[in-house]
Parts: C-alpha cells; sequence; structure tokens
C-alpha cells in the first residue's frame, strides 16, 4: 500500500484533476451472501468495486465487492498530468518522469475485465489475462457515469459503471478488474486494478463492474 505522503499528493491531484477520484474501502460478498465482512478505512480517499453476474434470465448468482488498488503508473501520470511541461499529454523524458505509460489524452473511463487471480499490486501496468478477444467481453467505455459533486456534508464522487454479456460459446471465469484510458485491447496505462473471487459466465450471462471513486469524507 501506498505511504502517507504519496497518498496525500495522489488525493490532491485526484481533487484537482477530477473532483472524485480515490481508493480504497471494505469486504467481500461470497455468492448470494447477504452479508458482508466489513472491513470499512476511513480517509481523504476511499474506493469500491462491486460486481455483480447474473445468468441469462437475468437471476442474480454472484456478488462481490471489494477496495481497490490504485497503481503507481496511475498516480505517476495523474501528476504529470497537472505539473509536467515538456511532453505532448503530460508525458516527457525528464529524470524521475518515465514510468507513466499508456495514453494521456483521455479519461479513465474504460473498464477492462479477465481472468487472472494474481493480487493487485503497485507495480501493475496492465491485467493479467484480460479477455481482450471473448465476445462481449472485451473492455469497453463505462456505459453510466455519475458525479456527484460534494458540498458541505455531501461526499465528491464519481461511479463508472459497465455490463459485459458472454456471447462467447465457451465459458469464462472472470476475477479481475482494471480501470483503463484506452480501449485498445491489453494495452497499458491503466490506473486502478483488482482481484475478486472468480465468477464464472456461460453463453448469455453477464457481468457488471461498478468502479466508484471518492474523495473528501
Amino acid at each position: 500500500m501506498k505511504s502517507t505522503t504519496s497518498i496525500i499528493a495522489l488525493v490532491a491531484a485526484l481533487a484537482v484533476t477530477s473532483g472524485g477520484l480515490g481508493l480504497s474501502l471494505t469486504g467481500v460478498f461470497n455468492d448470494n451472501s447477504v452479508t458482508a465482512t466489513s472491513n470499512t478505512a476511513n480517509g481523504l480517499m476511499m474506493g469500491h468495486l462491486v460486481v455483480e453476474a447474473h445468468n441469462e434470465a437475468g437471476e442474480l448468482v454472484a456478488y462481490r465487492q471489494s477496495d481497490n488498488e490504485v497503481v503507481d503508473d496511475g498516480e505517476q501520470c495523474i501528476l504529470r498530468l497537472l505539473f509536467q511541461e515538456d511532453g505532448a499529454n503530460g508525458q516527457g523524458s525528464a529524470a524521475g518522469t518515465s514510468s507513466c505509460t499508456g495514453a494521456m489524452n483521455g479519461a479513465w473511463d474504460t473498464i477492462a475485465i479477465g481472468t487472472d487471480t494474481t493480487a493487485a499490486a503497485d507495480t501493475q501496468v496492465v491485467l493479467g489475462n484480460e479477455t481482450s478477444s471473448s465476445n462481449g467481453l472485451q473492455r469497453a467505455d463505462a456505459t453510466t457515469k455519475t458525479w456527484t459533486n460534494g458540498t458541505g456534508s455531501t461526499t465528491t464522487k464519481i461511479v463508472l459503471s459497465k455490463t459485459f454479456t458472454n456471447d462467447s460459446p465457451r465459458a469464462h471465469t472472470i476475477a479481475e478488474s482494471g480501470l483503463f484510458n484506452s480501449t485498445t485491447n491489453d494495452a497499458n496505462g491503466m490506473l486502478a486494478r483488482q482481484t475478486f473471487t472468480g465468477v464464472a459466465l456461460s453463453n448469455g450471462d453477464s457481468i457488471t463492474i461498478t468502479w466508484t471513486f471518492t474523495v473528501g469524507n
């Protein structure tokens, strides 16, 4: 996890750029469970990932929720967007700024899913095994983007959501999701990634991924 200094720096950057991106939160739901394992953390930055799977008949068959991991690459790109002057779209060659990857001229509003179970880590820039060539499961822009502009006690946040439907004749077990600033499959430029207990999708099943980013209390 990040040091206090880096978290505070990222909070400031995110608050300026978007008014509501961030990280960190609670527990996990198992399939069809009604009781969460709560592990709530309070702070300036909070983030939440919710995964809902439905079968072809529209019945809820799996539900997950977890914190998210804002990776180093995402943090570095955000700061470069704010402060870098010697490169197109915030990218340059100055010493100490070469880690930021991916296109810098788009929002981090593209959601990708994959099947890799390797735990999220700060150094990652792509998913472990993105479903980039599977019908209906390719990364795509969020279909719903809901902003809440904080005033007083109201929390500033953005909610990004996308539903994927498996049109492939074979099943896929989805166990990871990432938020990117490019719709190119398997491209880097990742802001955040998280894994969760695998959700098996047969043909016709769907999975809805919802990322929430919050700044403030």
